[in-house]
């Protein structure tokens, strides 16, 4: 040890550690010469040969209170019995010059008793990295377990020496370099080499209850990761089903710590953004082991969903929720829909881990929730559709029925993405369910009543305003009077009423506006030539011989050029969303500055859907993208282009279902009339047409208010005409979901309008202020303090119980998104498993609520852990 080594190991002790006084025994009295080189300020150095030992007693204590004092003796420390100065030695520190104790004052150790220990384990410490990495580690009062902790940690590269990280260390190591769960990790052989195997098995029995053989402690019969992984697993499965199946019986812990720990450890290492993929394989490893697949095939759906352990479990939940949905009662079907939301917050689905795996369990949960949102609405109207009217079954529509048709699409959207076999059997039942109950049942009464109160003849409905005056009902009145303000008219094709509902939704979420949803009766035929032109002011709309436009006010109305010009005479533009998309700030202010009447053309839906080459099928997808362009497009000229209000409608509405139509669906038509001057699958449109049977037959003069009798055929309830061309999207008809057409109006809010639309999240409260913990795994009751609302939104929280800043429990992850006043609805429960057994009852800890997506603390409150003594499994 040379001077500068000697004048640190001393430094430390006099000026980090603040000792007065040091005690150096040197029995080889081989520093003698290298008194006179110490520096160290303030400090005296006394050379205890041939000086008093009494006197020296006197002037520590006496004479000199407040001096630092090195005391070098050049012979062995003596007997406590004989030692005049053990006094001052029991408050003062003991300095060591040799190897070992080089390395005890470096790592600024405290307990002199681990300088044995650190003598035992000198093949690890003899790498100045390994010892520079250690130091980094561990606390100066560390006891000889957590620096052999430390030194595994050092050994396997990990950032801590909690069990929790070793593991996932180890884990992510194994996965890293593909072994599987019969090969170890090298390191385990270097743990074996520096004698640390102990003190990692000592720590697996201390945390999660594994019981090592002797020989697992020695290098015979190496521990084997693999198989204590399988365990781990096995046992917090066992937990969460409630039971050990006989296959099980030898491998789960046998013990009531180590069912909460397994749970505890395992949920924090599927909480770890860093390790979660290695226990995703690690998970898969070992699933293969028990072959649990076929083992989970017996147990029940509700005991399954208590389980994280598995991909598998996932995947048997799926198809145990596939085959029971169709089949379910409404109370069976509230059941699923609460299983489906807590699995959404588990891991497997978690949507704070965004990759492969969860997206498409959140895709397979999400066709899931639809179909039970489905089925829900056909018990709801199991009778069929029995209505006084077609105002009664129009307005039903309008509040309800439009459900069906959001279910529909919001579960064939999810079933197409996810693209799995598991939703096949389904998809079957929801087509059943929609296509061939559904359209059939509403085609069956909206006709009955449209035929009975002759609605042809006067397509007018109580209450609802018409297609064709759309002007004068929606746009005149915002700019009578109103010379500075701007409205722009945002027309969707085929943009049907279901679909508005939701885009409504999206717009309301938003701080800067407010929509609120209306609709009026679309014009006969629902097409696009004739719907695009009843939207604009008139005083005429017409067909004229040799056209299959419509004109009006005597201009042809085909495109947008065309329009732009109608819309000219009453001091208006047309353009088209691109247009509008491609502007910035300042060219769209630049183009708008002298419009007062904007109409925008957005072209998503039925320009994708109907373009054959088997378009249609994606449908659901198109209408998904127009949602999300048209909310993105009216942000941007309410807050770009001196906006105010924008309108949002459409030309028509469609039909869809995914399933090719058979016969029985398809109207007999022998063949197109000459006098046609357009024919599709829903309609035929002519200056004449002759009579026909199995069609309903009208006139444009009255369900579009035209000056020409122009004549028209459609087919009855969905059915479609037997012309060639796809078939599954199509519009033309008279069915609710073509002709019932949005009006969405959507304000700018500003200023006190805006701040009111702030936007918090709910509250989530525990209904008791302190709380005790008697067992391992306990269930805590939390409530939601209000109900979600526009303003007041869901919260997904994290909760867990903690000692200072470190969680002793599990980690479990909730929603709250109740919309209703009750009580009983608003309050969830959490299960919560210890880990390890250590704890005090006379200690703090603390039950804390943490809102899961921003990482901050809500609520915490005090609890008690008072366990009682049990080591049953169950």
């Amino acid at each position: 040890m040379d001077s500068q080594q000697l004048n640190q190991g001393l430094r430390q002790a006099f000026f980090k550690e603040s000792h007065r006084i040091v005690f150096w025994y040197d029995p080889e009295q081989g520093f003698t010469d290298e008194l006179g080189q110490l520096h160290l300020p303030g400090v005296q150095v006394l050379n205890m040969q041939g000086l008093s030992t009494f006197g020296t007693k006197l002037k520590l204590e006496l004479e000199d209170t407040e001096g630092k004092y090195l005391l070098y003796f050049p012979c062995a420390e003596p007997d406590a019995n004989d030692d005049w100065l053990l006094d001052i030695k029991l408050y003062s520190r003991s300095f060591y010059a040799d190897k070992v104790s080089l390395i005890f004052n470096d790592l600024g150790l405290h307990q002199q008793v681990l300088r044995e220990h650190l003598a035992s384990r000198e093949r690890f410490l003899s790498s100045k990295a390994r010892l520079a990495s250690l130091k980094r580690l561990i606390q100066p009062t560390d006891t000889e377990h957590e620096l052999d902790l430390a030194m595994i940690a050092v050994a396997l590269c990990a950032s801590g020496s909690d069990v929790m990280t070793l593991l996932c260390t180890l884990a992510d190591g194994a996965v890293r370099d593909d072994l599987g769960l019969e090969q170890n990790p090298a390191v385990i052989d270097e743990l074996y080499k520096f004698g640390l195997m102990p003190a990692l098995l000592q720590a697996l029995r201390e945390e999660v209850g594994y019981q090592a053989s002797i020989e697992e402690v020695s290098d015979d019969k190496p521990f084997s990761f693999g198989y204590f992984l399988i365990r781990l697993l096995a046992t917090e499965f066992c937990e969460s089903i409630g039971d050990i199946p006989s296959w099980a019986s030898a491998i789960a812990i046998p013990s009531a710590n180590a069912r909460a720990t397994s749970r505890a450890l395992l949920s924090r290492w599927r909480d770890s953004s860093r390790f979660y993929q290695a226990y995703d394989e690690i998970s898969g490893w070992v699933g293969e082991a028990l072959h649990i697949t076929q083992k989970i095939g017996e147990i029940s759906l509700e005991s399954l969903a208590n389980v994280a352990t598995f991909e598998a479990v996932e995947r048997q939940i799926i198809v145990d929720l596939t085959k029971a949905i169709p089949e379910a009662d409404p109370r069976d079907l509230g059941l699923f829909s609460k299983i489906i939301s807590e699995r959404l917050d588990n891991y497997w689905a978690t949507r704070h881990k965004d990759d492969e795996t969860r997206r498409k369990f959140r895709l397979l949960y999400t066709a899931l929730s639809a179909a039970i949102d489905l089925f829900t609405q056909r018990h709801q109207h199991a009778a069929g559709f029995h209505f006084a009217s077609t105002e009664a079954l129009y307005k039903a529509y309008e509040s309800e029925l439009y459900r069906f048709d959001t279910a529909y699409r919001h579960y064939f959207a999810s079933s197409q993405r996810a693209h799995v076999e598991l939703l096949k059997k389904l998809d079957e039942a929801v087509e059943q369910c929609y296509a061939y109950w559904y359209l059939d049942q509403l085609g069956r009464s909206w006709g009955d009543r449209v035929e009975a109160e002759q609605r042809l003849e006067r397509w007018k409905i109580p209450g609802v305003p018409n297609q064709q005056n759309f002007y004068e009902r929606w746009v005149a009145p915002l700019l009578e009077g109103h010379r500075s303000k701007r409205v722009v008219v945002i027309i969707s094709d085929a943009f049907r009423y279901e679909a508005a509902v939701e885009l409504c939704q999206r717009i309301n979420e938003k701080r800067y506006s407010k929509a609120s949803l209306n609709s009026q009766l679309g014009v006969l035929p629902s097409y696009t030539t004739l719907g695009m032109a009843s939207l604009l002011p008139h005083q005429t709309l017409e067909y004229r011989e040799g056209s299959d436009g419509v004109f009006v006010d005597g201009l042809n109305t085909g495109n947008t050029i065309a329009r732009d010009k109608a819309l000219a005479l009453h001091g208006g533009m047309a353009v088209t969303a691109l247009q509008v998309k491609e502007w910035s700030r300042d060219a769209g202010r630049e183009a708008l500055k002298d419009q007062q009447l904007v109409y925008v053309y957005h072209n998503v839906i039925d320009d994708r859907s109907d373009k054959g080459g088997g378009s249609e099928v994606d449908t659901f997808h198109h209408v998904e993208f127009a949602i999300e362009e048209l909310t993105e497009l009216t942000r941007k000229i309410l807050m770009h282009f001196n906006t105010s209000t924008v309108l949002i409608t459409a030309d028509h509405g469609f039909l869809f279902q995914q399933s090719k139509l058979e016969a029985a669906d398809r109207t007999s038509l022998v063949e197109k009339p000459d006098s046609a001057i357009k024919s599709k699958k829903r309609y035929v449109i002519g200056h004449t047409l002759p009579a026909a049977k199995d069609v309903w037959q009208g006139s444009t003069k009255q369900t579009a208010g035209t000056t020409s009798d122009t004549q028209f055929w459609i087919p009855k309830g969905a059915n479609r005409f037997h012309f060639v061309g796809g078939a599954r999207f199509v519009h033309g008809g008279a069915m609710p979901q073509e002709i019932v057409v949005p009006v969405l109006t959507v304000n700018q809010l500003r200023g006190e309008k805006a701040e009111k639309r702030t936007k918090r999240k709910v509250g989530v409260i525990s209904p008791k202020s302190a709380l005790k913990m008697v067992t391992n795994i306990q269930r805590f009751d939390l409530i939601q303090t209000e109900s979600v609302s526009e303003q007041v939104l869901p919260i997904t929280v994290a909760v867990a119980i903690y000692e200072g800043g470190q969680p002793v429990s599990s980690e479990e992850v909730v929603t709250f998104n109740c919309a209703t006043d009750s009580m009983s609805e608003r309050l969830k429960q959490v299960r919560l498993s210890l880990s390890g057994s250590d704890f005090d009852r006379q200690k703090d800890y603390f039950l804390i609520i943490r809102d899961k997506d921003l990482n901050t603390e809500l609520e915490r409150y005090r609890v008690t852990i008072d366990l009682a003594f049990t080591d049953d499994f169950f």
